[in-house]
């Protein structure tokens, strides 16, 4: 591997586990999360896209048990795999699959520190994997790798710039995502699609509602210290800011 960056993918169906491995992973410069997920069809429709050289792998999830899910990720690309779980009992069984290391939760800051140092020894013995879109295998910088975003649209992940989304909505388990050109209807929740996201770039104005601050127009004042915004691109809706969402609203344009 001739890059510095480490392309890792998360995937795990308990959002604060996620997290908490997110921001761990996020205190080491060279790792980027190119792909966080909760469901392993996600994953694996986004593995050709995303082609991470590292993926945190949770073993009990819903649909499908890690080990197996491995064994599928490894059919179809070689990412190192670190299994990241509360069960001590699957370690034999995941080092049989050839495992990068094998995390307990919750994780502790030292152990993924020892974790990310292996993964960069075992990573500078391989050949690098191209970017799509690249014509080497230069990766990009870390700041890039939130830029673009896969969801899977119709057994694909279709790949989008972030800064084209608009807002996004969530009804009944799933959201929609409005962009400029197009409108996309997505299995997950508004925080998975936020986790996914640069945090300088979208507010959580309200429960149900996610907005690309760049794309505020309006921001209208409401009932009981509220607000609406409306959006470039999107002038026919209105999306509500909440009162807890409120004072970072105010603290963000000077109101």
């Amino acid at each position: 591997m001739t890059a510095a960056i480490i392309r890792a993918m998360v995937i795990d169906d308990e959002e604060p586990a996620r997290s908490e491995l997110r921001y761990l992973l996020e205190q080491h410069p060279d790792v980027c999360i190119v792909y966080e997920t909760g469901t392993f069809q996600d994953a694996l429709a986004a593995l050709r896209q995303t082609r991470p050289h590292l993926v945190f792998l949770d073993i009990e999830m819903p649909g499908m048990n890690g080990i197996i899910l491995a064994e599928k990720i490894q059919e179809i690309l070689q990412p190192l795999i670190v299994f990241a779980t509360a069960h001590e009992e699957f370690a034999h069984k995941a080092f049989e699959l050839n495992a990068a290391d094998y995390l307990l939760k919750p994780f502790a800051p030292k152990r993924v520190a020892q974790c990310i140092e292996k993964v960069r020894s075992l990573l500078s013995t391989r050949a690098p994997v191209p970017v799509i879109g690249k014509t080497g295998g230069d990766l990009p910088h870390p700041g890039a790798c939130r830029q673009k975003l896969a969801i899977e649209q119709n057994g694909k992940a279709q790949i989008i710039n972030t800064a084209d989304i608009i807002a996004a909505t969530s009804s009944e388990g799933q959201i929609t995502i409005y962009c400029a050109a197009k409108t996309y209807q997505v299995n997950m929740t508004l925080q998975d699609l936020q986790a996914r996201l640069d945090e300088s770039q979208f507010f959580r104005s309200h429960r149900g509602y996610l907005v690309n601050i760049e794309k505020i127009r309006e921001v209208i004042p409401w009932f009981n210290g509220t607000y609406n915004l409306v959006m470039d691109g999107l002038a026919s809706v209105e999306i509500p800011v909440s009162r807890q969402q409120a004072p970072k609203l105010k603290k963000m344009f000077g109101l």
